[in-house]
């Protein structure tokens, strides 16, 4: 369950989210004395205030370094999807066909361009 977990990527990320609580926090408090008091008045308001930001910050650790693994997993799963996948060396396909395992062509290197099949005068003398 904790196995390929990133803890110095995961503190930074928390360390950034818990200066912006402290400073949204600290904000409030000063805009809204009446209504958001953080409990000052006392010493034991000051260390219920650092218990609770200490366990917030851990909280907030473990929360990032799970959200980082997850993060590299689906990464990992989409760059497999893109990247085509080789035939085995005992298997021949046949000649012309580009086929993948899912059964549809590769794109032609003439996407997007004239295909230099047709005849433009054909097609002018039809509009007319």
């Amino acid at each position: 369950m904790f196995e390929g977990l990133e803890w110095k990527n995961a503190f930074k990320r928390a360390a950034i989210i818990f200066a912006i609580w402290l400073f949204s926090i600290y904000a409030l408090s000063i805009a809204f004395p009446g209504t958001f008091n953080l409990g000052f008045d006392s010493s034991a308001g000051i260390t219920t205030f650092a218990i609770n930001a200490v366990v917030f910050f851990f909280f907030f650790v473990v929360l990032t370094a799970f959200i980082e693994r997850s993060k590299k997993r689906n990464a990992a799963r989409l760059h497999a999807a893109k990247t085509p996948k080789k035939d085995k060396p005992g298997t021949k396909t046949t000649a012309g066909s580009q086929a993948t395992e899912d059964g549809e062509s590769e794109p032609s290197t003439l996407k997007g361009r004239h295909n230099p099949n047709t005849s433009r005068k054909k097609a002018a003398r039809r509009r007319r």
